[in-house]
């Protein structure tokens, strides 16, 4: 049960590695000067760094919360 509590900082941690790679590729399609394709590159790199980056801080969040109403509920 402890598992699943790092499935969703790991696939955030996934999706910002692939941004990365992304916008790398996007940085070798610029100096190909393929410039349409360096552009979706670039915006799907975006999308993916968004992802990861909200996955996370939902995650942090989400601990954050179940800590401080057990905490609530210890004191009660």
């Amino acid at each position: 049960m402890a598992g699943r509590e790092y499935v969703s900082p790991i696939a955030g941690l996934i999706l910002i590695g692939f941004s990365i790679y992304i916008f790398l590729w996007a940085l070798q399609l610029m100096i190909m000067r393929d410039i349409p394709s360096s552009l979706l590159a670039t915006l799907i790199g975006f999308v993916a760094l968004s992802g990861g980056v909200t996955m996370i801080r939902t995650w942090s969040l989400a601990r954050y919360a179940s800590k401080a109403l057990g905490e609530k509920k210890e004191e009660k």
